[in-house]
């Protein structure tokens, strides 16, 4: 059976629906990071610092930046030893 294009995104739309209401918690996490990931990956250096600054702010942008370039992580200082919670 041929589709036309209004029907053919109608069970699209339904079949969306159906997978979407099947799925935990966990798994719309996954699909949501999955997704935003992507998107952010088609961005240039520039468009992801303009989306991160306007949904958010330029402090966050800056403060991921500047996680992401220091050779060493910060240092917790309630945990200087980076000691694991379990002991």
């Amino acid at each position: 059976m041929i589709l036309t294009t209004a029907q053919r995104d109608a069970l699209i739309e339904q079949f969306v629906e159906i997978q979407i209401d099947s799925l935990d918690m966990q798994c719309l996490i996954e699909l949501a990071t999955e997704y935003i990931t992507q998107s952010f990956d088609r961005l240039t250096d520039s468009e992801i610092k303009e989306r991160i600054e306007s949904l958010f702010d330029e402090e966050l942008y800056d403060e991921l930046v500047d996680n992401v370039t220091q050779q060493y992580a910060k240092q917790d200082v309630n945990n200087p030893y980076n000691i694991p919670n379990r002991f």
